[in-house]
């Protein structure tokens, strides 16, 4: 089976789609989407729920003037648990936690990775009484 010349497409070709997206695609699968500029421009989402790690996704082009038009693209698109806790304390993970996002992904599948893998990550075993 050959491919079709719309599926295959290179990181150059990939559209970048607007915050808004991926927030609204995050809201069906239950959970809640920030972005926020952290640094010269870059956008971050952050997503948080109570008594959860937070994870952060990113790094986009950031919208002073609407985060939510804050510009992503599938080409080189990350997720994992924040490096800090709530207190601003660095903490360390394995490698494997931060994912990159498949190039080309759809928005609802994205959603639906990160919204698994935030809940696997929240709900782990860990060696430390929380």
């Amino acid at each position: 089976m050959t491919e079709s010349p719309e599926t295959r497409q290179d990181a150059e070709e990939i559209a970048w789609f607007p915050a808004r997206e991926l927030v609204d695609a995050m809201k069906a699968e239950g959970l809640e989407l920030h972005v926020d500029q952290t640094g010269g421009g870059t956008a971050t989402f952050f997503l948080q729920s109570e008594g959860c790690h937070t994870f952060t996704v990113g790094p986009g082009s950031f919208s002073w003037k609407d985060p939510l038009a804050s510009k992503f693209t599938t080409a080189e698109l990350y997720y994992g648990p924040d490096r800090y806790d709530d207190d601003g304390e660095p903490v360390d993970f394995a490698a494997d936690e931060e994912k990159a996002i498949t190039p080309g992904t759809p928005i609802a599948d994205i959603a639906q990775e990160i919204a698994a893998n935030f809940r696997r990550f929240n709900t782990r075993a860990t060696d430390s009484a929380t």
